[in-house]
């Protein structure tokens, strides 16, 4: 399955908070210099005027678009046409919007910190950058960009893994640990 639009696509699914960092990915979306690839960011916060302020100021506000809110259908469409859904946070408990984009067979550019990796599997289902680098993301948007194959072997391997996690699968591993912790 090779991505679904010609133009590289990449999106940002999640508030906009200054701690997310999504200021690191438009920055890493800039250094691509490629003037066919866009960047769509779905989400709503106090932190989206900063950022409108960014893309102007890097001259990309014809490649850069902010969705705003976008319903969940909306947002499996979105994920659907993505070549990769980005992460830049420093900080998350989990990163659901990576396993979502993994369920739509979507590969995941995403900061290697705590809770992401959980989410991610680098090199596999996406690819962990350092927290803050924006060299390093912009070097993993262009790997997404000139290898369409590798979109679809890591979007693939994104499904598979997305689909292990099943209610049943929790249910039993939490009465797995439950029972362990008892018998202690």
């Amino acid at each position: 399955m090779q991505p679904s639009g010609r133009v590289p696509l990449f999106i940002y699914l999640g508030r906009l908070k200054k701690y997310k960092r999504v200021d690191i990915v438009i920055r890493a979306f800039a250094g691509l210099q490629l003037p066919d690839a866009t960047l769509e960011i779905a989400g709503t916060g106090d932190y989206r005027a900063r950022l409108e302020l960014l893309v102007n100021s890097l001259k990309l506000a014809e490649r850069v678009k902010f969705l705003g809110f976008i319903s969940e259908d909306e947002k499996i469409h979105l994920l659907r046409r993505a070549w990769a859904s980005t992460l830049a946070s420093p900080k998350e408990g989990w990163g659901i919007s990576n396993l979502e984009a993994a369920a739509c067979a979507t590969p995941v550019i995403a900061a290697n910190s705590p809770g992401i990796r959980e989410s991610v599997i680098d090199g596999e289902t996406g690819f962990l950058v350092p927290p803050d680098d924006v060299p390093a993301m912009t070097a993993a948007m262009r790997g997404i960009v000139e290898s369409p194959a590798l979109v679809s072997s890591l979007g693939a391997a994104g499904r598979r893994y997305a689909e292990a996690f099943t209610w049943d699968r929790a249910a039993n591993d939490t009465l797995g640990h439950l029972e362990q912790v008892i018998a202690r």
